[in-house]
């Protein structure tokens, strides 16, 4: 009786195990979420750069870098204008040094100017004099054309390290990243770039714009991205403006669950 009985168990721990191991490869596999920020380095680190703002207020920077082209910047300023829109852009130095007027234009509608540096390397590949020599180099351009001192700086394709973060600051520079990138370098449409940027905005966030010639569909995207945020409760302003509302924020959000965001 006693043998019967534990066969009986053996069976039922057999077919539970099946059954267990049944379920498991039926149950559907949940991609994991790849986090690139840790708030606990974020914390102790000042070597990194801004990616949002810190505020309570429901508020975004829209910013937008420019390196190449003239077609595409005009247009872009077109739009801001008839919308009353003030932007950060972010300028290259051989840029703004072939196209002046364009640059005198941005200033004069009142527009935020910023550094994106001068040649359109990746930066943390470079030692600290080349680095150096790259974002002095567009700074003393653009304080030439314009009479104004950056203090925001942008490197080329948003590419960092301790080292290039370290010495914008010793050159008087806050180094900025992004937190929303619209991908019109992409060219993947304009009702790509609006559901895209209109979608994952949250409060404090830096938006990323290209006014460059290799991003023809941002200026049919950027009147309706400014309705539907300004729809969502969004003001909408330039970075400097923004930053006064709170303090950097250098925590990477990029592939942050969008329940995590500060909405």
């Amino acid at each position: 009786m006693i043998i019967r009985k534990r066969n009986i168990i053996i069976c039922l721990l057999v077919i539970a195990g099946i059954t267990a191991a049944f379920i498991t490869l039926r149950a559907p596999r949940v991609k994991p979420v790849v986090e690139m920020y840790d708030l606990t380095t974020a914390a102790q680190n000042t070597h990194m750069p801004m990616f949002y703002v810190d505020t309570d207020r429901k508020a975004v920077a829209i910013t937008f870098d420019i390196s190449w082209g003239e077609e595409m910047p005009e247009k872009i300023l077109d739009v801001l204008k008839e919308h009353d829109q003030k932007a950060t852009f972010f300028l290259s130095g051989p840029w703004a040094k072939h196209y002046k007027d364009v640059v005198k234009r941005i200033v004069d509608e009142g527009h935020e100017i910023a550094s994106h540096g001068q040649d359109h390397d990746n930066l943390s590949q470079f030692p600290k004099e080349d680095i150096r020599h790259n974002i002095q180099s567009a700074h003393d351009i653009l304080v030439n054309l314009t009479g104004y001192t950056p203090t925001f700086f942008r490197p080329p394709n948003g590419d960092y390290n301790d080292l290039v973060v370290l010495t914008a600051k010793e050159l008087g520079y806050e180094t900025v990243i992004w937190s929303v990138d619209s991908r019109d370098w992409q060219r993947p449409g304009v009702s790509y770039i609006v559901e895209r940027v209109s979608r994952y905005c949250f409060r404090g966030a830096i938006l990323l714009f290209h006014a460059s010639d290799s991003a023809p569909d941002t200026p049919g995207a950027l009147p309706m991205v400014l309705e539907n945020l300004k729809t969502a409760g969004y003001e909408i302003m330039p970075l400097g403006e923004l930053l006064r509302l709170g303090t950097p924020a250098r925590d990477d959000p990029r592939g942050r669950p969008e329940s995590e965001l500060p909405r």
